[in-house]
């Protein structure tokens, strides 16, 4: 390995920690990593937060080694061009794990007490002071159930587990919920502590979507599964776009297949009107939020310090947190 490391950042998401090694650290602020690939041509290092790693970038980058992904995902990464050329690419993993659940939490109860809407209710300043009280505008928004029921009648079925979903089957059983393992969608065998996803997908009534998109989990939740839960289901996804189909979720709930949903991710990103069609304000009991859930300022020092470890590990010869182990 050479004696000095050429590391280019692919975008300033996050700001690059300090690294005890010989190097020159260039940092593409402007966006311009795909279309002005000289930036490239030396890097030794690539880091990067949002940036897709596509075949494209990684042939503008020949003398490159590492990939140094700035968070838990590396599903806009193209790993099968990464294996190919020999590179290793690590990740940050559980840096934000108490920011994300506690995300989850916050669309949970924004959904289910229906907070942006009781919101609107005051704002227009109608309602309120005409009736006095407003608690029968919890049954104009349907079966979500708050007026009904406890949050210990709640069942909560994770999907995706590892730190995060340890984390958030903590939180959920200390507010007093049932908390239901489900086996992975389409396993022939059952371990112990689970049931079939089938199954958990008619027992629970809170879905927490946690779980990273590959090819097993793309598109997991279609109509099928929206129209097998409950009427009253509520659904919360902080992990990945792409997971929970978006046609078929906007079509249920419409339709009243579910109570509602909250997301914090989407099938692309940015999401905007022409790619998604969720971004609709007349689909019912939906929350949506740009990919934040992640961030925290100890998100941001956590995430420092592993890239400065992996980064450091891979140059003295001990990579760590690796996804996929290079040759070169």
């Amino acid at each position: 390995m050479a004696s000095k490391q050429h590391i280019v950042s692919l975008d300033a998401w996050v700001e690059p920690p300090e690294f005890d090694f010989d190097h020159t650290l260039t940092v593409i602020r402007d966006g311009t990593a795909t279309s002005r690939p000289e930036q490239l041509r030396d890097a030794t290092i690539l880091m990067f937060s949002g940036t897709p790693v596509t075949r494209h970038i990684l042939a503008n980058a020949p003398n490159a080694r590492l990939l140094a992904a700035n968070g838990t995902g590396v599903d806009h990464v193209d790993v099968e061009s990464v294996r190919e050329r020999g590179l290793t690419l690590c990740k940050v993993p559980a840096q934000n794990t108490d920011s994300v659940s506690e995300h989850a939490f916050a669309l949970y109860y924004a959904l289910r007490r229906q907070v942006l809407y009781m919101h609107q209710l005051v704002m227009e300043g109608k309602e309120w002071p005409m009736r006095k009280t407003v608690h029968a505008e919890f049954r104009h928004v349907p079966r979500t159930n708050a007026e009904e029921t406890l949050i210990t009648q709640y069942s909560a079925c994770i999907i995706g587990y590892g730190a995060l979903g340890s984390n958030v089957e903590k939180i959920a059983k200390a507010l007093g919920m049932k908390v239901i393992a489900a086996e992975r969608k389409g396993a022939t065998d059952v371990r112990p502590g689970r049931i079939p996803f089938e199954q958990a997908l008619r027992d629970a009534t809170v879905f927490v979507f946690v779980t990273p998109l590959n090819e097993s989990t793309r598109d997991m939740i279609g109509l099928a599964e929206l129209e097998a839960m409950q009427e009253s289901a509520l659904l919360v996804n902080v992990g990945r776009g792409g997971v929970i189909n978006e046609e078929a979720l906007a079509a249920a709930l419409r339709n009243g297949t579910v109570g509602g949903a909250a997301t914090d991710v989407f099938a692309t990103e940015p999401a905007t009107k022409e790619s998604c069609v969720l971004l609709d304000p007349t689909i019912p009991n939906l929350i949506l939020s740009p990919h934040i859930a992640w961030y925290s300022q100890q998100t941001i020092t956590n995430t420092r310090q592993t890239i400065k470890e992996n980064i450091e590990g891979f140059v003295a010869g001990k990579p760590q947190n690796v996804v996929v182990q290079g040759t070169r």
